[in-house]
């Protein structure tokens, strides 16, 4: 009776652990999921949108029970609370009365951007941003991004055993502490721009020739000149950049059309 009483009682704190295990893995799989989204969150929304408004963002769509579709307004702020119909209910306790993940406080969500890792990728960042620093500072044009490694991190701190219920754990073990961290990292390509205006003062700073677009109006004379001598000088507009046009002439031949049919998203 004694050995099956002993058997009995590690046999009941080990099944309990493990289903407590489960529980926690269950958090542990939304806590990555939540981290990779923010890292990606982070590279696509405007530097306006703050990691505040991001981690109360990231609760609400990963920490809460959303029945309806994704809103731009969806979020938690850190002095809210939850309901026990907002989360899964297999983050709670047996009884159901004690929540696992206890407050939206305890998921904090943070990001920051960093350089490229290694030699390597330092090296060839530091020459190409020298370069259109220097040409970018006669032509005016804007400095690509040197740090495009964006790194979040999602902490959710787990309630005690101690407060869960049923609690046959040793006492050892029901004061653990827990707190779930995971990071996840995304590089981004230090061309991507927000249009075809970012587009072309990123491209100037690589183009020595923009350095031309300041004096535009000092070579009107000159190209109005040559334009009587050979027509297609008309078109010359030495350090104009159009990005996402194609020339007119490429596309339907013939005669010499203007290049951009009045300039387009020109800069």
């Amino acid at each position: 009776m004694i050995e099956m009483l002993v058997i009995a009682g590690v046999l009941s704190a080990l099944f309990v652990g493990i289903w407590y295990l489960g529980k926690f893995h269950d958090i542990q799989s939304s806590t990555i999921q939540a981290a990779r989204y923010a890292a990606w969150e982070r590279t696509a929304k405007a530097p306006s949108f703050t990691n505040t408004q991001l981690e109360s963002q990231t609760r609400a769509r990963f920490f809460t029970r959303n029945q309806s579709a994704f809103k731009a307004s969806d979020g938690k702020p850190t002095n809210s609370t939850w309901t026990t119909a907002e989360q899964d209910a297999q983050w709670a306790d047996g009884n159901g009365s004690q929540r696992i993940v206890d407050r939206p406080s305890d998921v904090s969500v943070s990001t920051s951007p960093g350089a490229l890792p290694g030699r390597a990728g330092n090296a060839i960042a530091s020459i190409i941003g020298g370069i259109g620093s220097t040409i970018g500072a006669a032509s005016g044009g804007e400095a690509l991004n040197q740090r495009g490694l964006y790194t979040s991190t999602v902490r959710v701190r787990l309630a005690d055993l101690a407060t869960l219920s049923p609690n046959v754990l040793p006492d050892g073990m029901n004061s653990l502490n827990l707190t779930l961290n995971e990071k996840s990292a995304l590089v981004t390509d230090s061309w991507d721009a927000s249009g075809a205006v970012q587009t072309a003062r990123r491209t100037r700073s690589f183009t020595p020739a923009g350095i031309f677009s300041s004096i535009s109006g000092f070579l009107a004379p000159v190209t109005w000149a040559l334009s009587i001598i050979e027509p297609a000088f008309s078109d010359f507009k030495p350090g104009q950049i159009c990005p996402d046009v194609v020339p007119a002439d490429r596309l339907t031949g013939g005669s010499n059309l203007p290049a951009y049919r009045g300039g387009g998203s020109c800069s």
